[in-house]
């Protein structure tokens, strides 16, 4: 805009002076949307063309060109327009296709990674119960085997002298009538019960206890009940052996003897004297071992 003092005009009318505005400013620019029939499909041409530009110029004929061919809507672009419109449009469906789907999957992943760690979370988990440690039986009380050293002396009820020396789980016993019968039995000692056997086959089973032993003697083919007493030195039992005979010799509680001399022979065995345990067979000498129960025969 420029503004400036006019020339002096002189009138008959007035000798006023007055200010006279002088714009530069272009005219409005109104955009006109002009439709032109152009074979189908239908082409919409958007001009820009100044309102106030010479009328004649849009509605005169161009001459020298050829038919058809008209700068005013494009030329060759005005009737590739369609076509290039088409596939504009077909890329920008593709395009957001692409983007819709993109869009759709990513909300999906984040939620599943958002929910993953709470699927995982742990658990909220009991306090452990704390149980008593089992409680396990003592085992049954036994008197301790390895302690235990007695010797029981009696008689059975058919009269035979019967000795039975223990020693720790060891055993071994002597059953003699004091003329030709007579065995050695040798076994063992478990929970106070001892078991025995002979060579022959003769057996004895005793209960221990520290006063007497209580069992059966199989003995000959016949079977004998019997409670012998515990009995303490000189009572006992005593063996003496060399290359020719075995001396067997109960002593009982009351001081009595009962034994067999056997030297293939069965025969009663000469008296022992238990202080020193010798005795006198045929003029010689000989000394008894005194039988405490850990011996083999």
């Amino acid at each position: 805009m420029r503004i400036g003092v006019p020339e002096r005009v002189t009138s008959a009318t007035s000798v006023t002076l007055r200010l006279v505005l002088i714009s530069t400013r272009r005219p409005a620019l109104v955009a006109v949307i002009s439709y032109d029939e152009v074979p189908l499909p239908v082409s919409t041409t958007i001009s820009t063309r100044s309102p106030f530009m010479n009328p004649t110029y849009s509605s005169q004929p161009l001459t020298g060109l050829p038919h058809g061919r008209d700068p005013r809507v494009g030329g060759d672009m005005g009737q590739r327009s369609p076509l290039v419109t088409l596939a504009a449009t077909a890329a920008g469906l593709v395009v957001l296709l692409v983007v819709n789907s993109t869009q759709t999957s990513t909300p999906t992943s984040a939620r599943t990674e958002a929910i993953s760690p709470t699927s995982t979370s742990p658990t909220s988990t009991s306090p452990p119960q704390t149980t008593a440690p089992p409680t396990t039986k003592a085992p049954a009380t036994t008197k301790p085997s390895a302690a235990r050293t007695v010797v029981y002396a009696g008689r059975t009820p058919t009269r035979e002298a019967v000795a039975l020396a223990v020693k720790g789980t060891r055993a071994v016993s002597y059953v003699c009538d004091g003329r030709t019968l007579e065995a050695w039995l040798t076994g063992t000692v478990a929970n106070d019960r001892a078991v025995l056997r002979s060579r022959t086959g003769d057996q004895l089973t005793a209960t221990l206890s520290p006063t007497e032993a209580t069992g059966t003697l199989s003995l000959n083919g016949r079977t004998l009940r019997l409670t012998i007493p515990a009995a303490g030195p000189p009572a006992g039992l005593y063996r003496a052996r060399n290359s020719t005979r075995t001396i067997g010799w109960i002593v009982l509680p009351d001081g009595r003897q009962v034994g067999v001399d056997d030297d293939g022979t069965p025969a009663p065995a000469p008296p022992l004297d238990p202080a020193d345990r010798t005795a006198t067979v045929d003029g010689v000498s000989v000394t008894a071992l005194t039988i405490t129960g850990d011996e083999t025969f």
